[in-house]
């Protein structure tokens, strides 16, 4: 296959060929989930057993040692072109693995003890085949920068109330990751994260999943009534309200294999029809036949590419090295923002194109592919689940790649806010720049600059409600440390 996905590290092509092994027994089983909306228990349980589930922990704790996200997303690429539901509900498995590996690194760095324990106990309980985690944050009427599960301070801990939707792979978790609300000391709304065991009171998974694809992922609800969480087990990830760049740069890590599961499945869309129209007396030779088939090639080849080069980045960016040991070459909310709108761009072309793939391939194919029963079918139904899932859904991505690109703090605007810093350095100082208002209203300037003589005295100008500059603020250069100014 032209421009194939190829594991680079001895232990991703392990990773890869181990994948390639299960995804074939998977295949059996897979159309008869489908059609109950049963749980496939027993991929789970070999994933387990034959140390997948495992790939992502450090030798040391009973892994496979797989650093590389590029590996793994080869790997889970793999598993998608022969189910979605198995790899889906894996993938939440293995983007904690990879950050709780990652948190042990931050630990050891840090000299934090308690954590570094933490994070050393779930890794060998993951390379013993022994917990399995999952996902449990997404919300009716919430995105990554809120939830309304609260976290109430009791003796010892929290108490988490809440109902969370959308948890893949909640059947077979013993454990799940959970953000919620809580209000620390100072009396300022911060969010909170834990991962906690599933066996605990409090908890209950509602077994109501329904989907019109992935119907075998196991996609339910959890609800959370009084459930202790202990302080050990919590971390303050940040203010409540606002896109925290660096743990949201870690866990954008399932862009990266969600996007690879869903380009497997256009893969294999794609290959059912070329073999049909193979089989088919003259279907090579009419010419929308082979133009169709074209269009799906380039798309594959361009899909291959951003992913790939996406999941590279981010190998790049968290590369552990002596001068930055927590793997962290850059403490700044641009870097990890940069590293979020990667993984944006590349879970938005990735998931848009492969629906385009699909939906060429059913007309390839011919009437037989809107059968019930045909595999097609089951692929569509599969591939369109993608557009919705978190993290980076569709106009959430856009707007976040949107702000990145034009070099805006994304959390600028959010909540009624008017202002940002400009962190230029002049004279070892800081301008900040603010302003007021909505859509035709002055700009505020320092007192510094409003100078006798100086036209940022006298003068009172608009901006529009993007802030830019009016025609009139760009007839004089900004104060010194400013950015230029533009139309």
């Amino acid at each position: 296959m032209d421009f194939e996905l190829k594991a680079s590290t001895e232990a991703g092509k392990r990773m890869v060929e181990l994948a390639e092994k299960h995804a074939a027994d998977f295949a059996v089983t897979a159309a008869e989930h489908d059609r109950n909306g049963t749980f496939p228990f027993e991929n789970i349980s070999a994933l387990k057993k034959s140390g997948f589930a495992g790939a992502a922990v450090p030798k040391e704790f009973g892994g496979m040692g797989v650093t590389s996200i590029h590996d793994c997303i080869v790997a889970m690429n793999r598993l998608g072109r022969a189910e979605g539901s198995t790899p889906l509900a894996f993938t939440m498995h293995l983007s904690r693995t990879l950050g709780t590996a990652r948190a042990l690194r931050n630990a050891i760095a840090s000299g934090n003890h308690a954590r570094k324990k933490r994070a050393e106990n779930m890794l060998k309980k993951i390379g013993a085949g022994e917990l399995f985690i999952t996902v449990a944050n997404s919300e009716p009427g919430a995105d990554v920068r809120t939830s309304k599960t609260l976290a109430t301070k009791t003796d010892g801990g929290w108490l988490f109330n809440g109902i969370k939707t959308f948890a893949t792979g909640s059947p077979a978790a013993d454990v799940l990751a959970v953000r919620a609300r809580f209000e620390n000391d100072a009396g300022e709304q911060r969010m909170g994260a834990a991962i906690v065991p599933i066996d605990r009171p409090g908890v209950e998974i509602m077994n109501n999943w329904d989907g019109l694809g992935m119907r075998s992922s196991g996609s339910h609800d959890v609800v959370f009534t009084d459930y202790f969480v202990a302080d050990d087990e919590f971390d303050d990830i940040g203010v409540y309200g606002r896109f925290n760049a660096p743990f949201l740069a870690l866990g954008s890590v399932s862009s990266m294999g969600l996007s690879s599961i869903f380009l497997g499945i256009a893969e294999t869309a794609h290959e059912i029809a070329v073999s049909a129209i193979k089989r088919r007396e003259g279907g090579t030779r009419y010419p929308m036949n082979q133009v169709t088939v074209a269009e799906n090639e380039i798309d594959l080849a361009a899909a291959r590419a951003i992913l790939s080069r996406g999941a590279q980045f981010y190998d790049d960016f968290y590369q552990t090295d002596a001068e930055h040991p927590v793997g962290l070459p850059d403490d700044s909310t641009y870097s990890d923002f940069q590293v979020i709108k990667n993984s944006a761009c590349t879970k938005k072309f990735v998931m848009e194109t492969a629906v385009n793939i699909v939906d060429r391939a059913l007309t390839l194919y011919g009437g037989g592919s809107y059968l019930a029963n045909s595999p097609l079918a089951k692929l569509y139904r599969d591939v369109r689940a993608g557009q919705f899932m978190q993290p980076w859904a569709r106009n959430q991505a856009i707007e976040l790649i949107g702000k990145v690109g034009l070099g805006l703090d994304p959390n600028d605007g959010e909540e009624g806010r008017k202002s940002w810093q400009i962190k230029r350095s002049h004279s070892a100082s800081i301008y900040r720049w603010t302003i007021i208002g909505t859509s035709q209203s002055s700009h505020a300037v320092p007192r510094t600059w409003a100078t006798a003589g100086s036209p940022w005295a006298s003068t009172s100008w608009t901006a529009t409600r993007r802030g830019l500059p009016c025609s009139i603020c760009r007839r004089w250069p900004p104060p010194p440390g400013l950015p230029p100014t533009s139309g």
